[in-house]
C-alpha cells in the first residue's frame, strides 16, 4: 500500500465517530451466526480534512484517482505484531475485513468493517475485542510523515469502539448496556474532535440496523422501530443525543 493510503486512513481513524455517519448492521441466523458490517460514511468529514492536506497531496495523481481497497486485518499486521496475538485474536483478525472506497476529489469516503461470526460467543468476542485489535495494528507507525501522525494523535482510539458496552447474547436474545462511566471517559478523551465536528456543522448520525430470523418480541428501547413483520429493528440517533444520554444506545432484544 502506498503512503497516501495510510495518510488518508489515519486521518479517517482520527475522526471516525466525530465526523462520520455511522451504521451498525447485523444479520442474525437461527443458529446464532451473524454477519456484522460497520459502515462509516465520511463524505462530510473529507470536506473538512481535505483542507488540512497540503496542495502537493491534493493535486497528486494518487489523490485524484478513485480507490477501492480491501484490507484483511491479519495480513496488514507485521510479523512482530502477529506474535503478540493469542489464538482467538488471530482468528478474529483473520476474519475481519476493512473495505475502503475513496473518491477524494469528489469528497467521498466510505469505510466498512466486515465480520461473520459462527456463534453468539463469536459475536460477543468480536464486539468486545475488535477495538483492541484495530489499535494493535498501529498503522500510524508505518507513516513517516510527522504531520500526519500529529493530525491523527489524540484520537484516543476513536473509531470502532465497543469498550463501553456490556453484552449478553444468545440464539434468542441480544442485550447490550452502556457503561456510562466508561463512555464519559471515552467522550472526555475525544471531546476536542467532537467539538471540532460540531463547530464545522457536521452531522453525526448513528444507526443500528438488525435483522432477525424470527419476529422481535421485545426491544428494550423506546426509540427502536420494528418493520411490519417485526424481523428488522432500526435504532436511529445522533452523537449529540448520545453524549447527553448514553442510555439511548441500550438494547434488550428478545426474538
Amino acid at each position: 500500500m502506498n503512503k497516501l493510503y495510510f495518510t488518508v486512513l489515519m486521518l479517517l481513524l482520527s475522526v471516525f465517530f466525530s465526523c462520520a455517519n455511522v451504521e451498525e448492521h447485523y444479520v442474525f441466523q437461527k443458529n446464532g451466526s451473524c454477519k456484522i458490517n460497520y459502515v462509516f460514511n465520511l463524505g462530510k468529514a473529507v470536506s473538512v480534512l481535505s483542507n488540512l492536506l497540503p496542495d502537493s497531496v491534493r493535486q497528486s495523481p494518487s489523490y485524484l484517482m478513485p480507490k477501492d481497497t480491501a484490507v484483511n486485518f491479519y495480513s496488514d499486521l507485521t510479523e512482530a505484531e502477529r506474535k503478540k496475538l493469542n489464538n482467538e485474536q488471530v482468528d478474529l483478525s483473520r476474519a475481519t475485513l476493512l473495505h475502503l472506497k475513496l473518491n477524494l476529489k469528489n469528497k467521498q469516503m466510505l469505510a466498512s468493517v466486515q465480520y461473520e461470526a459462527k456463534s453468539p460467543k463469536e459475536v460477543k468476542y468480536f464486539l468486545t475485542h475488535i477495538s483492541n485489535i484495530a489499535q494493535q495494528q498501529k498503522l500510524g507507525q508505518l507513516i513517516s510523515d510527522p504531520q500526519v501522525i500529529q493530525a491523527s494523535s489524540g484520537s484516543g482510539g476513536m473509531g470502532i469502539n465497543e469498550d463501553y458496552f456490556n453484552y449478553d447474547i444468545s440464539t434468542k436474545h441480544f442485550s447490550r448496556k452502556v457503561d456510562t462511566v466508561k463512555f464519559r471517559k471515552y467522550f472526555k478523551q475525544n471531546e476536542a474532535m467532537y467539538n471540532m465536528a460540531k463547530a464545522a456543522l457536521i452531522d453525526m448520525p448513528y444507526s443500528v440496523i438488525m435483522h432477525f430470523p424470527r419476529p422481535v418480541k421485545k426491544t428494550g428501547n423506546a426509540k427502536a422501530k420494528l418493520s411490519p413483520d417485526k424481523k428488522q429493528l432500526t435504532l436511529s440517533s445522533n452523537f449529540e443525543e448520545i453524549v447527553k444520554m448514553p442510555q439511548l444506545m441500550n438494547l434488550k432484544i428478545e426474538y
